[in-house]
């Protein structure tokens, strides 16, 4: 079997039958690929949609589980695919109609991911929709003009990802910040696919629009062990490239920080005490943003928290 598309499902009864039903209008036969749909103890009517759509297509398979999260229901279908490669897509989310003939074609015996240069942006995101441009020619490249964390926009073979132990941290936010810049490390391999086939939705309500405090830690967390894990990269193109990766994440923590109040603020004063590798990787990236933002700070005669919530009124 060439493919297995994960789908994890959790409280999407509006959206997960026009998802299914687009990873089924396709121009590769039923039998070439699976779609695991994972229910993750949904408290709406998401099981009996699937479980209706699994009657109606052959190659879905519906399983359940008590709640796992993104991270924890991804790992599982990472261990019980068939397919050489798997494609992470999210259950709100839809692909375009008869895409997976060409980007499978353009696979070859020793690839290791696909890369998407962009997507349909839908819904209320309108902005973002090109990854990476026609600068981007291979790895190299790749981190030193940039890519998009989501899992959605890469299908990873299988073996490759199993062999290297690459699986999602479970029970955090945020686990593609985590875990697609080492994926992308370890890959020796990747294809890059320049048409936008995957429509990225955003609404309210969804895990992307959520304020929490979590986020603030779980991004922390996630900047330690990338900081760390950065020190094993030997490429000083990819290293400099990995580093304004997590500069740009840095970033969004802080502005996480001043989100959540005075009680976030004290928490990103507290982390870049701790820290003042943050403020290195901020003051030598290679994008104008985060540099200017540690100038910013280092040259205002306010206090850094002062400071900081002056300029996200700027965001």
């Amino acid at each position: 079997m060439k493919l297995s598309i994960i789908v994890p499902c959790y409280n999407v009864e509006e959206y997960v039958e026009k998802c299914i039903v687009s990873l089924e209008n396709q121009d590769i036969p039923q039998e070439d690929y699976e779609i695991l749909a994972y229910n993750d103890e949904s408290k709406d009517n998401t099981l009996d949609i699937l479980n209706r759509l699994a009657k109606t297509y052959s190659n879905v398979n519906v399983a359940s589980h008590k709640n796992k999260g993104l991270s924890g229901t991804r790992n599982r279908g990472i261990r019980e695919a068939k397919g050489e490669f798997l494609w992470f897509v999210d259950s709100d989310d839809w692909i375009t109609e008869n895409c997976l003939k060409s980007i499978l074609s353009s696979v070859g015996q020793e690839t290791d991911l696909i890369a998407f240069s962009g997507f349909v942006p839908e819904g209320n995101r309108s902005v973002g929709a090109n990854i990476f441009g026609e600068e981007v020619k291979d790895k190299k490249t790749l981190f030193k003009y940039g890519f998009a964390d989501g899992a959605p926009f890469y299908i990873h073979r299988r073996e490759f990802l199993v062999k290297n132990n690459l699986y999602f941290k479970e029970g955090i936010k945020h686990e593609d910040t985590l875990f697609t810049p080492v994926v992308l490390n370890e890959a020796h391999n990747i294809i890059l696919y320049r048409k936008p086939v995957y429509h990225y939705l955003l609404r309210s309500g969804s895990i992307t629009t959520v304020v929490d405090k979590k986020r603030i830690y779980d991004l922390w967390d996630n900047m330690k062990i990338l900081y760390d894990y950065s020190k094993t990269i030997k490429d000083d193109v990819i290293k400099k490239g990995f580093h304004n990766h997590m500069a740009h994440h840095i970033t969004e923590m802080l502005n996480y920080g001043i989100d959540n109040g005075k009680e976030g603020e004290r928490l990103i004063e507290q982390i870049m005490k701790q820290h003042p590798e943050f403020w290195s990787i901020m003051k030598n990236a290679i994008d104008l943003k985060p540099r200017l933002l540690y100038w910013a700070v280092r040259l205002s005669p306010l206090s850094f928290i002062t400071t900081y919530r002056l300029l996200a009124k700027l965001r």
